[in-house]
């Protein structure tokens, strides 16, 4: 297994929820190890990401 740094953007909210970000994360097949919300937009939310790969 590996750990791959990436930067995604995902549609904003009014409440950002954990099982929000993580079911936005699995939908773009995307394992989390960790994340973090990095910058919130109008309607965009920037998403740092320790995806775990095989």
């Amino acid at each position: 297994m590996r750990v791959e740094s990436e930067i995604v953007k995902i549609p904003g909210n009014k409440s950002a929820s954990v099982e929000y970000i993580e079911d936005e994360l699995t939908k773009r097949n995307i394992n989390p190890l960790r994340w973090a919300i990095v910058n919130v937009d109008d309607k965009i939310y920037t998403v740092s990401v320790a995806n775990l790969k095989e």
